[in-house]
């Protein structure tokens, strides 16, 4: 779909009332999110997500793109016109634009484009994106140019790969410099082995930089949180959090601590 469709349906779904609202179910809520277009979602798609995309920003105004409105806008602010502000909008409805106004509008489209695809990128970083198997290279490999991608390879019905979805969900959202996705391993890696899942690949500048598998690496005292996490990517050099370097740093000072602790105790009883 084109993003402006989109936004269009977006602009709809905000005034859309409860009586009319697309209810899904929560089974097709997670097969949806491995790829599969079941139930609601076969005929609905565009119309449950621009639902979604109302849900999560409820306070959003939408506006028609007007180009006439931002021509006149950018002559003003570059004070091509003999008029003062309060005459804008007695401008608008001049149909004798002049040529070199055709310049401010094409800055205005490009400015235009930048904006929505600010909009767009909004909804592609703070969130783990299910993707197809099919787009591991484009979004995976080639999306690494521009930041960060960490890849999860799951299976369904597999309980730790649910596990570290959940958490990675709020890890994606506190690290918005980094794209979280998922994929189903085998879509992914044809005949990907299923005890190496989860398996998590971490790229940057189009190389794999680690590769994990199972939850050993992400645990701390054998439980995956949050905080476990985000030190695994701390360490592997994905984000940089100061409350982890913090924590770090005591962890060496109370290290020290009990290292001249044990020494002295030991010269104690060495003497004696």
């Amino acid at each position: 779909w084109g993003f402006c469709t989109l936004l269009n349906h977006y602009r709809t779904m905000v005034e859309r009332t409860a009586e009319a609202r697309i209810r899904t179910t929560e089974w097709e809520d997670i097969q949806y999110k491995h790829g599969n277009r079941v139930g609601k979602y076969r005929d609905n798609e565009m119309d449950i997500i621009a639902q979604k995309l109302a849900d999560a920003n409820p306070n959003i105004q939408l506006r028609a793109y007007d180009p006439v409105e931002e021509k006149v806008k950018e002559k003003m602010a570059r004070g091509g016109y003999d008029v003062d502000a309060d005459g804008v909008d007695d401008l608008l409805d001049k149909d004798d634009m002049s040529d070199d106004e055709d310049d401010a509008l094409a800055v205005f489209r490009q400015r235009r484009i930048a904006e929505l695809q600010k909009l767009k990128d909004t909804h592609v970083f703070g969130v783990v994106t299910h993707i197809p198997g099919s787009d591991y290279i484009k979004e995976v490999t080639e999306g690494s140019a521009k930041s960060w991608v960490i890849a999860i390879l799951t299976m369904l019905g597999n309980e730790d790969s649910e596990n570290l979805i959940q958490i990675m969900r709020q890890v994606a959202s506190r690290n918005r410099d980094v794209r979280f996705v998922s994929m189903i391993a085998q879509e992914a890696i044809p005949k990907f082995p299923a005890k190496h899942v989860p398996c998590v690949l971490l790229y940057k500048e189009g190389v794999m930089q680690q590769q994990t598998t199972g939850l050993e690496q992400w645990q701390e005292r054998k439980e995956v949180t949050l905080a476990s996490v985000e030190k695994a990517l701390q360490g592997f050099g994905v984000i940089h959090r100061e409350e982890y370097v913090r924590d770090e740093e005591e962890n060496n000072d109370n290290d020290d601590i009990r290292m001249r602790m044990a020494y002295k105790t030991g010269d104690v009883l060495r003497k004696k």
